[in-house]
Protein backbone atom coordinates (compact mmCIF):
# COMPACT_ATOMS: atom_id res chain seq x y z
CA UNK A 1 0.00 0.00 0.00
CA UNK A 2 2.71 2.34 0.79
CA UNK A 3 4.74 1.52 -2.77
CA UNK A 4 1.04 2.71 -4.11
CA UNK A 5 0.79 5.60 -2.69
CA UNK A 6 4.15 6.92 -3.35
CA UNK A 7 3.04 5.97 -6.78
CA UNK A 8 0.04 8.20 -6.67
CA UNK A 9 1.68 10.98 -5.10
CA UNK A 10 4.57 11.41 -7.90
CA UNK A 11 1.83 10.59 -10.90
CA UNK A 12 -0.61 13.21 -9.94
CA UNK A 13 -2.71 10.24 -9.02
CA UNK A 14 -6.49 11.40 -7.84
CA UNK A 15 -7.17 12.50 -4.45
CA UNK A 16 -10.23 10.04 -3.46
CA UNK A 17 -7.82 7.19 -4.69
CA UNK A 18 -5.22 8.54 -2.28
CA UNK A 19 -7.89 8.52 0.71
CA UNK A 20 -9.08 5.06 -0.46
CA UNK A 21 -5.39 3.90 0.44
CA UNK A 22 -5.55 5.84 3.50
CA UNK A 23 -8.89 4.14 4.58
CA UNK A 24 -7.90 0.47 3.53
CA UNK A 25 -5.01 1.19 6.46
CA UNK A 26 -6.95 1.97 8.80
CA UNK A 27 -9.61 -0.78 7.72
CA UNK A 28 -7.17 -3.56 8.32
CA UNK A 29 -7.67 -2.63 11.75
CA UNK A 30 -11.03 -2.79 12.05
CA UNK A 31 -13.64 -5.11 12.63
CA UNK A 32 -14.34 -7.95 9.47
CA UNK A 33 -16.97 -5.77 7.21
CA UNK A 34 -19.28 -7.26 5.08
CA UNK A 35 -21.69 -5.02 2.83
CA UNK A 36 -25.11 -6.32 1.84
CA UNK A 37 -25.65 -4.80 -1.93
CA UNK A 38 -28.09 -4.70 -4.38
CA UNK A 39 -30.74 -3.13 -6.46
CA UNK A 40 -33.96 -1.48 -4.11
CA UNK A 41 -36.24 -2.80 -3.47
CA UNK A 42 -34.75 -6.55 -3.78
CA UNK A 43 -34.66 -6.86 -0.17
CA UNK A 44 -31.53 -6.00 1.23
CA UNK A 45 -33.00 -4.48 4.51
CA UNK A 46 -35.20 -7.52 4.90
CA UNK A 47 -32.34 -10.08 4.45
CA UNK A 48 -30.18 -8.00 7.72
CA UNK A 49 -32.94 -7.67 9.55
CA UNK A 50 -33.68 -11.68 9.06
CA UNK A 51 -30.06 -12.01 9.92
CA UNK A 52 -30.30 -9.90 12.68
CA UNK A 53 -33.77 -11.67 13.78
CA UNK A 54 -35.11 -8.41 14.02
CA UNK A 55 -36.53 -5.01 12.66
CA UNK A 56 -33.82 -2.87 13.15
CA UNK A 57 -33.96 -1.16 9.45
CA UNK A 58 -36.81 -0.04 7.52
CA UNK A 59 -38.17 -1.70 4.23
CA UNK A 60 -40.98 -1.08 1.50
CA UNK A 61 -41.37 -0.80 -2.13
CA UNK A 62 -39.43 2.34 -2.32
CA UNK A 63 -35.84 3.55 -1.67
CA UNK A 64 -36.22 3.24 2.07
CA UNK A 65 -31.79 3.02 2.22
CA UNK A 66 -30.94 7.12 1.60
CA UNK A 67 -27.58 6.28 3.28
CA UNK A 68 -24.62 3.87 4.20
CA UNK A 69 -26.16 2.27 7.09
CA UNK A 70 -23.61 0.76 9.37
CA UNK A 71 -24.73 -1.99 12.30
CA UNK A 72 -22.04 -2.35 14.66
CA UNK A 73 -22.70 -3.75 18.67
CA UNK A 74 -22.80 -1.70 21.02
CA UNK A 75 -24.50 -2.18 24.87
CA UNK A 76 -27.16 -0.20 24.02
CA UNK A 77 -28.90 0.81 20.97
CA UNK A 78 -27.12 4.12 19.72
CA UNK A 79 -27.47 5.99 16.53
CA UNK A 80 -24.71 8.53 15.07
CA UNK A 81 -23.11 9.77 12.03
CA UNK A 82 -19.89 9.82 10.94
CA UNK A 83 -17.71 12.50 9.75
CA UNK A 84 -18.85 11.55 6.03
CA UNK A 85 -22.35 11.42 6.86
CA UNK A 86 -22.51 7.45 7.04
CA UNK A 87 -25.35 6.42 9.42
CA UNK A 88 -23.73 4.16 12.29
CA UNK A 89 -26.33 2.07 14.70
CA UNK A 90 -25.07 0.60 17.34
CA UNK A 91 -26.92 -2.83 18.86
CA UNK A 92 -26.40 -5.03 21.48
CA UNK A 93 -26.64 -7.97 19.24
CA UNK A 94 -24.09 -10.67 19.56
CA UNK A 95 -23.77 -11.84 16.14
CA UNK A 96 -21.89 -8.17 15.91
CA UNK A 97 -19.45 -8.81 17.86
CA UNK A 98 -17.15 -10.06 15.42
CA UNK A 99 -18.10 -8.11 12.29
CA UNK A 100 -20.06 -5.55 11.17
CA UNK A 101 -22.74 -5.44 8.25
CA UNK A 102 -23.33 -2.69 6.15
CA UNK A 103 -26.66 -2.26 4.31
CA UNK A 104 -26.12 0.09 1.11
CA UNK A 105 -28.42 2.17 -0.77
CA UNK A 106 -29.62 0.67 -4.22
CA UNK A 107 -27.46 0.06 -7.27
CA UNK A 108 -30.61 1.73 -9.29
CA UNK A 109 -31.89 4.42 -6.86
CA UNK A 110 -32.99 7.25 -8.52
CA UNK A 111 -31.02 9.68 -6.67
CA UNK A 112 -27.85 9.25 -8.42
CA UNK A 113 -26.08 9.82 -5.44
CA UNK A 114 -27.55 6.85 -3.43
CA UNK A 115 -25.26 4.36 -6.32
CA UNK A 116 -22.30 6.51 -5.63
CA UNK A 117 -22.45 5.97 -1.91
CA UNK A 118 -22.30 2.59 -2.68
CA UNK A 119 -20.03 1.76 -5.31
CA UNK A 120 -17.79 4.23 -3.01
CA UNK A 121 -18.32 1.96 0.20
CA UNK A 122 -17.76 -1.16 -1.62
CA UNK A 123 -14.05 -1.00 -1.68
CA UNK A 124 -13.94 -1.34 2.04
CA UNK A 125 -15.79 -4.17 2.15
CA UNK A 126 -14.17 -7.56 2.81
CA UNK A 127 -17.34 -9.94 1.86
CA UNK A 128 -20.06 -8.86 -0.35
CA UNK A 129 -23.12 -10.22 0.03
CA UNK A 130 -25.59 -9.62 -3.31
CA UNK A 131 -28.95 -9.86 -2.79
CA UNK A 132 -31.33 -10.12 -6.08
CA UNK A 133 -35.20 -10.46 -6.23
CA UNK A 134 -36.36 -14.12 -7.71
CA UNK A 135 -38.84 -11.93 -9.84
CA UNK A 136 -36.12 -9.86 -11.43
CA UNK A 137 -33.06 -11.88 -11.29
CA UNK A 138 -29.99 -10.68 -12.63
CA UNK A 139 -30.78 -7.32 -14.29
CA UNK A 140 -28.61 -5.38 -16.41
CA UNK A 141 -28.26 -2.63 -13.68
CA UNK A 142 -27.65 -5.39 -11.23
CA UNK A 143 -24.71 -7.14 -13.93
CA UNK A 144 -22.98 -3.70 -14.50
CA UNK A 145 -22.67 -3.17 -10.41
CA UNK A 146 -21.15 -6.86 -9.79
CA UNK A 147 -18.65 -5.95 -12.72
CA UNK A 148 -17.43 -2.73 -10.83
CA UNK A 149 -17.37 -5.37 -7.47
CA UNK A 150 -15.13 -7.80 -9.83
CA UNK A 151 -13.07 -5.35 -10.79
CA UNK A 152 -11.93 -4.66 -6.85
CA UNK A 153 -11.15 -8.47 -6.24
CA UNK A 154 -14.10 -8.76 -3.71
CA UNK A 155 -15.56 -12.24 -2.28
CA UNK A 156 -18.76 -12.12 -3.81
CA UNK A 157 -21.93 -14.59 -2.38
CA UNK A 158 -25.15 -14.07 -4.25
CA UNK A 159 -28.25 -13.72 -2.19
CA UNK A 160 -31.78 -14.63 -4.14
CA UNK A 161 -34.01 -13.37 -2.64
CA UNK A 162 -38.21 -13.81 -2.23
CA UNK A 163 -38.42 -17.51 -2.91
CA UNK A 164 -41.46 -17.45 -1.30
CA UNK A 165 -43.22 -15.58 -4.54
CA UNK A 166 -41.91 -19.03 -6.44
CA UNK A 167 -44.58 -21.11 -7.99
CA UNK A 168 -43.45 -23.85 -8.07
CA UNK A 169 -39.74 -25.55 -7.54
CA UNK A 170 -39.19 -25.70 -10.90
CA UNK A 171 -39.38 -21.95 -11.18
CA UNK A 172 -37.12 -21.71 -8.52
CA UNK A 173 -34.42 -24.31 -9.94
CA UNK A 174 -34.86 -22.29 -13.39
CA UNK A 175 -34.13 -18.43 -11.46
CA UNK A 176 -30.87 -20.47 -9.95
CA UNK A 177 -29.08 -21.72 -13.03
CA UNK A 178 -30.23 -18.16 -14.81
CA UNK A 179 -28.14 -16.91 -12.05
CA UNK A 180 -25.44 -19.17 -11.96
CA UNK A 181 -24.70 -18.97 -15.72
CA UNK A 182 -24.95 -15.38 -15.45
CA UNK A 183 -22.47 -15.01 -12.28
CA UNK A 184 -20.30 -17.69 -14.04
CA UNK A 185 -19.69 -15.71 -17.14
CA UNK A 186 -19.41 -12.38 -15.57
CA UNK A 187 -16.81 -13.51 -12.30
CA UNK A 188 -15.10 -15.99 -13.95
CA UNK A 189 -16.06 -18.14 -11.29
CA UNK A 190 -19.50 -19.53 -9.70
CA UNK A 191 -20.21 -17.99 -6.63
CA UNK A 192 -21.38 -19.10 -3.55
CA UNK A 193 -25.34 -18.77 -4.19
CA UNK A 194 -28.07 -18.78 -1.39
CA UNK A 195 -31.69 -19.01 -2.22
CA UNK A 196 -33.82 -17.40 0.57
CA UNK A 197 -37.25 -15.43 1.77
CA UNK A 198 -36.29 -12.84 4.03
CA UNK A 199 -39.34 -11.83 5.10
CA UNK A 200 -40.38 -15.20 6.05
CA UNK A 201 -37.36 -15.80 7.91
CA UNK A 202 -37.57 -13.18 9.87
CA UNK A 203 -40.82 -14.56 10.36
CA UNK A 204 -39.98 -18.03 11.77
CA UNK A 205 -37.41 -16.51 13.88
CA UNK A 206 -39.63 -14.23 15.85
CA UNK A 207 -42.09 -16.75 16.31
CA UNK A 208 -39.88 -20.08 17.06
CA UNK A 209 -36.27 -18.35 17.73
CA UNK A 210 -34.98 -20.95 15.02
CA UNK A 211 -34.22 -20.04 11.23
CA UNK A 212 -35.57 -21.80 8.70
CA UNK A 213 -33.15 -24.43 6.74
CA UNK A 214 -32.69 -22.38 3.74
CA UNK A 215 -31.32 -18.94 5.97
CA UNK A 216 -29.39 -21.15 8.14
CA UNK A 217 -27.66 -22.58 5.43
CA UNK A 218 -26.37 -18.36 5.17
CA UNK A 219 -26.24 -18.16 8.34
CA UNK A 220 -23.86 -20.74 8.88
CA UNK A 221 -21.71 -19.24 5.73
CA UNK A 222 -21.31 -15.88 7.12
CA UNK A 223 -20.43 -17.24 10.83
CA UNK A 224 -19.35 -20.36 10.43
CA UNK A 225 -17.59 -21.82 7.40
CA UNK A 226 -16.25 -18.32 7.43
CA UNK A 227 -14.11 -18.63 10.85
CA UNK A 228 -11.64 -16.60 12.41
CA UNK A 229 -8.94 -17.90 9.74
CA UNK A 230 -10.97 -17.81 6.56
CA UNK A 231 -11.74 -13.68 7.66
CA UNK A 232 -8.01 -13.60 8.34
CA UNK A 233 -7.58 -14.23 4.50
CA UNK A 234 -10.01 -12.44 3.22
CA UNK A 235 -9.27 -9.12 5.34
CA UNK A 236 -5.61 -9.30 3.79
CA UNK A 237 -6.63 -9.89 0.72
CA UNK A 238 -8.89 -6.55 0.78
CA UNK A 239 -6.39 -3.83 0.18
CA UNK A 240 -4.91 -6.64 -2.56
CA UNK A 241 -7.75 -5.62 -4.34
CA UNK A 242 -7.92 -2.04 -4.06
CA UNK A 243 -4.25 -2.29 -4.93
CA UNK A 244 -4.80 -3.97 -7.94
CA UNK A 245 -7.90 -1.92 -9.32
CA UNK A 246 -5.72 0.80 -8.91
CA UNK A 247 -3.13 -0.37 -10.47
CA UNK A 248 -4.74 -1.70 -13.36
CA UNK A 249 -6.76 1.94 -13.36
CA UNK A 250 -3.80 3.52 -13.98
CA UNK A 251 -2.55 1.37 -16.37
CA UNK A 252 -5.41 2.43 -18.75
CA UNK A 253 -4.96 5.70 -18.07
CA UNK A 254 -1.03 5.78 -18.79
CA UNK A 255 -1.59 3.52 -21.95
CA UNK A 256 -3.56 6.51 -22.75
CA UNK A 257 -1.09 8.83 -22.37
CA UNK A 258 1.15 6.98 -23.83
CA UNK A 259 -1.03 7.22 -27.10
CA UNK A 260 -2.04 11.18 -26.48
CA UNK A 261 2.02 11.66 -26.21
CA UNK A 262 3.37 9.08 -29.01
CA UNK A 263 1.35 11.28 -31.67
CA UNK A 264 3.31 14.25 -30.41
CA UNK A 265 6.65 12.23 -30.61
CA UNK A 266 5.71 11.31 -34.31
CA UNK A 267 5.11 14.96 -34.94
CA UNK A 268 8.56 15.57 -33.55
CA UNK A 269 10.15 12.97 -35.55
CA UNK A 270 8.73 14.30 -38.52
CA UNK A 271 10.15 17.77 -38.17
CA UNK A 272 13.11 16.96 -37.45
CA UNK A 273 13.41 14.89 -40.03
CA UNK A 274 12.01 17.57 -42.02
CA UNK A 275 14.87 19.79 -40.78
CA UNK A 276 17.68 17.29 -41.75
CA UNK A 277 16.24 16.41 -45.36
CA UNK A 278 16.32 20.34 -45.28
CA UNK A 279 19.88 21.03 -44.60
CA UNK A 280 20.92 18.45 -47.04
CA UNK A 281 18.71 19.42 -49.88
CA UNK A 282 19.98 23.09 -49.44
CA UNK A 283 23.45 22.00 -49.10
CA UNK A 284 23.14 19.65 -52.26
CA UNK A 285 21.27 22.31 -53.79
CA UNK A 286 23.92 25.23 -53.03
CA UNK A 287 26.53 23.66 -54.91
CA UNK A 288 24.96 23.53 -57.72
CA UNK A 289 24.47 27.22 -57.51
CA UNK A 290 27.90 27.71 -56.90
CA UNK A 291 28.44 26.02 -59.83
CA UNK A 292 27.84 29.02 -61.87
CA UNK A 293 29.69 31.28 -59.85
CA UNK A 294 32.22 28.90 -60.27
CA UNK A 295 32.12 29.02 -64.29
CA UNK A 296 32.14 33.07 -64.09
CA UNK A 297 35.62 32.73 -62.62
CA UNK A 298 36.56 30.11 -64.77
CA UNK A 299 35.47 32.05 -67.97
CA UNK A 300 37.53 34.77 -66.40
CA UNK A 301 40.47 32.91 -66.29
CA UNK A 302 40.06 31.62 -70.01
CA UNK A 303 39.66 35.38 -71.09
CA UNK A 304 42.87 36.04 -69.07
CA UNK A 305 45.23 33.16 -70.69
CA UNK A 306 43.80 34.33 -74.32
CA UNK A 307 44.45 38.37 -73.16
CA UNK A 308 48.12 36.69 -72.37
CA UNK A 309 48.70 35.19 -75.71
CA UNK A 310 47.40 37.61 -77.84
CA UNK A 311 48.81 40.84 -75.94
CA UNK A 312 52.22 39.13 -75.14
CA UNK A 313 53.90 39.36 -78.48
CA UNK A 314 57.27 40.66 -80.12
CA UNK A 315 54.87 43.06 -82.31
CA UNK A 316 53.39 44.36 -79.32
CA UNK A 317 56.38 45.43 -77.65
CA UNK A 318 55.86 48.97 -77.63
CA UNK A 319 52.48 48.77 -76.37
CA UNK A 320 53.33 46.74 -73.33
CA UNK A 321 55.29 49.60 -72.83
CA UNK A 322 52.27 51.97 -72.39
CA UNK A 323 50.24 50.75 -69.04
CA UNK A 324 47.88 52.52 -69.28
CA UNK A 325 46.48 50.91 -72.80
CA UNK A 326 47.37 47.50 -71.12
CA UNK A 327 45.35 48.18 -68.47
CA UNK A 328 42.12 49.24 -70.52
CA UNK A 329 43.04 46.13 -72.73
CA UNK A 330 42.68 44.22 -69.67
CA UNK A 331 39.63 45.84 -68.19
CA UNK A 332 37.62 45.85 -71.49
CA UNK A 333 38.91 42.18 -72.45
CA UNK A 334 39.13 39.75 -69.47
CA UNK A 335 37.55 41.87 -66.68
CA UNK A 336 34.46 42.99 -68.45
CA UNK A 337 31.01 42.46 -66.38
CA UNK A 338 32.97 39.78 -64.31
CA UNK A 339 31.57 42.04 -61.15
CA UNK A 340 28.05 42.58 -61.85
CA UNK A 341 27.89 38.29 -63.23
CA UNK A 342 28.86 37.70 -59.64
CA UNK A 343 27.08 40.00 -57.76
CA UNK A 344 23.84 38.57 -60.04
CA UNK A 345 24.41 35.01 -59.34
CA UNK A 346 25.24 35.83 -55.11
CA UNK A 347 22.27 37.38 -54.84
CA UNK A 348 20.36 34.90 -56.72
CA UNK A 349 21.25 32.16 -54.38
CA UNK A 350 20.69 34.31 -51.45
CA UNK A 351 17.25 34.95 -52.34
CA UNK A 352 16.88 31.21 -53.08
CA UNK A 353 18.04 30.49 -49.23
CA UNK A 354 16.36 32.92 -48.28
CA UNK A 355 12.74 31.71 -49.74
CA UNK A 356 13.65 28.08 -48.83
CA UNK A 357 14.15 29.30 -45.22
CA UNK A 358 11.04 30.75 -45.13
CA UNK A 359 9.31 27.77 -46.96
CA UNK A 360 10.70 26.07 -44.34
CA UNK A 361 9.62 27.52 -41.43
CA UNK A 362 6.21 27.62 -43.31
CA UNK A 363 6.18 23.65 -43.45
CA UNK A 364 6.88 23.46 -39.47
CA UNK A 365 4.17 26.39 -38.74
CA UNK A 366 1.52 24.39 -40.70
CA UNK A 367 2.80 20.90 -38.46
CA UNK A 368 2.36 22.48 -35.26
CA UNK A 369 -0.99 24.19 -36.48
CA UNK A 370 -2.33 21.04 -37.51
CA UNK A 371 -1.22 19.09 -34.27
CA UNK A 372 -2.46 21.99 -32.44
CA UNK A 373 -6.07 21.67 -33.77
CA UNK A 374 -6.17 18.22 -34.43
CA UNK A 375 -7.18 17.21 -30.57
CA UNK A 376 -8.40 20.45 -28.94
CA UNK A 377 -10.87 19.22 -28.30
CA UNK A 378 -10.62 15.41 -27.51
CA UNK A 379 -12.22 14.47 -24.55
CA UNK A 380 -10.25 12.88 -21.86
CA UNK A 381 -11.90 10.55 -19.15
CA UNK A 382 -8.84 10.80 -16.72
CA UNK A 383 -7.51 13.81 -14.70
CA UNK A 384 -3.95 12.78 -15.39
CA UNK A 385 -4.12 12.72 -19.07
CA UNK A 386 -5.92 15.39 -18.74
CA UNK A 387 -3.17 17.83 -17.24
CA UNK A 388 -0.98 16.71 -19.96
CA UNK A 389 -3.36 17.35 -22.43
CA UNK A 390 -4.24 21.37 -20.95
CA UNK A 391 0.36 21.49 -20.55
CA UNK A 392 0.77 20.19 -23.89
CA UNK A 393 -2.20 21.96 -25.90
CA UNK A 394 -0.57 25.41 -24.08
CA UNK A 395 2.97 24.98 -25.10
CA UNK A 396 1.99 23.83 -28.66
CA UNK A 397 0.10 27.30 -28.85
CA UNK A 398 2.51 29.63 -27.79
CA UNK A 399 4.95 27.65 -30.20
CA UNK A 400 2.55 28.02 -32.70
CA UNK A 401 1.90 32.03 -32.21
CA UNK A 402 5.66 32.53 -32.02
CA UNK A 403 6.29 30.71 -35.34
CA UNK A 404 3.75 32.36 -37.27
CA UNK A 405 5.10 35.79 -36.07
CA UNK A 406 8.53 34.64 -37.48
CA UNK A 407 6.47 33.91 -40.87
CA UNK A 408 4.10 36.94 -40.32
CA UNK A 409 7.19 39.57 -39.92
CA UNK A 410 9.54 37.76 -41.86
CA UNK A 411 11.58 40.60 -44.30
CA UNK A 412 13.32 38.87 -47.36
CA UNK A 413 14.94 41.85 -47.87
CA UNK A 414 16.73 42.52 -44.98
CA UNK A 415 17.55 38.81 -44.92
CA UNK A 416 19.18 38.55 -48.11
CA UNK A 417 21.05 41.73 -47.29
CA UNK A 418 22.55 40.51 -43.76
CA UNK A 419 23.61 37.03 -45.81
CA UNK A 420 25.17 39.23 -48.69
CA UNK A 421 27.04 41.18 -46.22
CA UNK A 422 28.10 38.01 -44.35
CA UNK A 423 29.09 36.42 -47.22
CA UNK A 424 31.21 39.71 -47.90
CA UNK A 425 33.12 39.39 -44.93
CA UNK A 426 33.40 35.73 -45.21
CA UNK A 427 35.31 36.40 -48.58
CA UNK A 428 37.32 39.32 -47.94
CA UNK A 429 38.60 37.45 -44.74
CA UNK A 430 39.24 34.30 -46.58
CA UNK A 431 41.48 36.52 -48.28
CA UNK A 432 42.91 38.96 -45.98
CA UNK A 433 41.97 42.01 -47.15
CA UNK A 434 39.82 44.94 -45.94
CA UNK A 435 36.50 46.16 -47.56
CA UNK A 436 34.43 49.24 -47.51
CA UNK A 437 31.01 50.24 -49.50
CA UNK A 438 31.71 47.89 -52.60
CA UNK A 439 29.55 45.02 -53.33
CA UNK A 440 30.66 41.00 -53.26
CA UNK A 441 31.12 41.09 -56.77
CA UNK A 442 33.53 44.17 -57.14
CA UNK A 443 35.65 42.42 -54.35
CA UNK A 444 35.85 38.75 -56.24
CA UNK A 445 36.89 41.01 -59.25
CA UNK A 446 39.34 43.19 -57.12
CA UNK A 447 40.76 39.61 -55.97
CA UNK A 448 40.85 37.99 -59.30
CA UNK A 449 42.45 40.84 -60.59
CA UNK A 450 45.37 40.96 -59.00
CA UNK A 451 47.43 38.28 -60.22
CA UNK A 452 47.12 40.82 -63.35
CA UNK A 453 47.46 44.11 -62.23
CA UNK A 454 51.23 44.41 -62.50
CA UNK A 455 51.24 43.28 -66.14
CA UNK A 456 51.75 46.27 -67.60
CA UNK A 457 54.73 46.98 -65.82
CA UNK A 458 56.26 43.36 -66.08
CA UNK A 459 59.08 44.03 -69.24
CA UNK A 460 59.72 47.49 -68.14
CA UNK A 461 62.85 46.49 -66.24
CA UNK A 462 65.59 44.81 -68.60
CA UNK A 463 63.29 44.96 -71.76
CA UNK A 464 64.94 45.59 -74.96
CA UNK A 465 64.21 44.81 -78.54
CA UNK A 466 67.03 42.77 -78.90
CA UNK A 467 66.56 40.73 -76.24
CA UNK A 468 62.80 40.86 -76.86
CA UNK A 469 62.82 37.43 -78.69
CA UNK A 470 64.10 35.82 -75.56
CA UNK A 471 62.25 37.16 -72.83
CA UNK A 472 59.09 37.77 -74.16
CA UNK A 473 58.24 34.21 -74.21
CA UNK A 474 59.38 33.06 -70.92
CA UNK A 475 57.67 36.30 -69.43
CA UNK A 476 54.40 35.57 -71.12
CA UNK A 477 54.54 32.10 -69.81
CA UNK A 478 55.35 33.23 -66.24
CA UNK A 479 52.56 34.90 -66.17
CA UNK A 480 49.99 32.86 -67.66
CA UNK A 481 51.27 30.15 -64.71
CA UNK A 482 50.85 32.90 -62.13
CA UNK A 483 47.53 33.88 -62.81
CA UNK A 484 46.04 30.38 -63.13
CA UNK A 485 47.64 29.40 -60.18
CA UNK A 486 45.91 32.92 -58.43
CA UNK A 487 43.30 32.17 -59.93
CA UNK A 488 42.93 28.36 -58.43
CA UNK A 489 43.49 29.79 -55.35
CA UNK A 490 40.93 32.38 -55.15
CA UNK A 491 38.52 30.09 -56.34
CA UNK A 492 39.33 27.15 -53.65
CA UNK A 493 39.00 30.55 -50.92
CA UNK A 494 35.65 31.53 -52.42
CA UNK A 495 34.29 28.37 -52.67
CA UNK A 496 35.06 27.58 -49.17
CA UNK A 497 34.19 31.08 -47.72
CA UNK A 498 30.72 30.84 -49.69
CA UNK A 499 29.83 27.02 -49.02
CA UNK A 500 31.15 28.19 -45.33
CA UNK A 501 28.96 31.06 -44.79
CA UNK A 502 26.37 29.64 -46.60
CA UNK A 503 25.83 26.28 -44.29
CA UNK A 504 26.66 28.71 -41.41
CA UNK A 505 22.96 30.38 -42.46
CA UNK A 506 21.01 27.17 -42.85
CA UNK A 507 22.38 26.27 -39.40
CA UNK A 508 21.14 29.20 -37.86
CA UNK A 509 17.72 28.88 -39.68
CA UNK A 510 17.78 25.24 -38.29
CA UNK A 511 18.73 26.78 -34.67
CA UNK A 512 15.81 28.92 -34.36
CA UNK A 513 13.45 26.66 -35.55
CA UNK A 514 14.89 24.53 -32.97
CA UNK A 515 15.28 27.08 -30.34
CA UNK A 516 11.34 27.80 -31.34
CA UNK A 517 9.98 24.23 -30.96
CA UNK A 518 12.15 23.20 -27.92
CA UNK A 519 9.95 23.92 -25.14
CA UNK A 520 7.68 21.67 -26.90
CA UNK A 521 10.20 18.64 -27.71
CA UNK A 522 11.27 18.97 -24.07
CA UNK A 523 7.72 18.81 -22.40
CA UNK A 524 7.08 15.57 -24.36
CA UNK A 525 10.44 14.09 -23.71
CA UNK A 526 10.14 14.59 -20.22
CA UNK A 527 6.47 13.29 -20.31
CA UNK A 528 7.16 10.35 -22.23
CA UNK A 529 9.95 9.31 -20.01
CA UNK A 530 8.04 9.95 -16.59
CA UNK A 531 5.05 7.94 -18.97
CA UNK A 532 7.77 4.93 -19.41
CA UNK A 533 9.17 4.99 -15.55
CA UNK A 534 5.23 5.13 -14.70
CA UNK A 535 4.59 2.20 -16.52
CA UNK A 536 7.65 0.03 -15.69
CA UNK A 537 6.20 0.62 -11.92
CA UNK A 538 3.10 -0.66 -12.14
CA UNK A 539 3.96 -3.37 -13.72
CA UNK A 540 6.00 -4.44 -10.55
CA UNK A 541 3.59 -3.18 -8.50
CA UNK A 542 1.15 -5.61 -9.97
CA UNK A 543 3.67 -8.44 -9.96
CA UNK A 544 3.85 -7.77 -6.18
CA UNK A 545 -0.14 -7.92 -5.52
CA UNK A 546 -0.16 -11.14 -7.39
CA UNK A 547 3.03 -12.09 -5.46
CA UNK A 548 0.94 -10.81 -2.48
CA UNK A 549 -2.00 -13.01 -2.97
CA UNK A 550 -0.38 -16.08 -3.55
CA UNK A 551 1.36 -16.02 0.08
CA UNK A 552 -1.90 -15.17 1.60
CA UNK A 553 -3.80 -17.89 0.09
CA UNK A 554 -1.09 -20.39 1.19
CA UNK A 555 -1.99 -19.23 4.74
Amino acid sequence: MIQEKKFLVSNRGEEKDLTLLDNQLIQLDDLFLVVVAGEFNSGKSAFINALLGDAVLDTGVTPTTADVTILRYGEEKQTSRTEKGQLVVNLPNRLLEDLSIVDTPGTNAILREHEELTTDFIPRSDLVLFVTSLDRPFTESERKFLESIRDWGKKIVIIINKTDIAENSQDLDKVKAFVTDNAQKLLGVVPKIFAISAREALRVKRESGKSPAQFSEVEDYIFHTLDTKNRFQLKLLNPLGISDNLTQKYMEINAAQRTLIQDDIQLISDIQQQISLFREDMVRSYNFRYADIDNSILEFEKRGLEFFDNTFRINRVMDLLNKERIKNEFNKNVVKNLSKDIDEKVSGSIEWLVEEDLKQWQIVTQKISQRASKHQDRILSDPNSQQINLERQKIISNINRQAQRVVEEYDQEVEASNIAEEAQMAVAASAAVEVGAIGLGTLITLLATTASADLTGILLAGLTATLGFFILPAKKKQTKNAFSENIASLREKLSKALMNEFAHQIDIQIENIQSTIQPYTRFIRAEDESISKAADTLKELSRNVESYRNKINDL
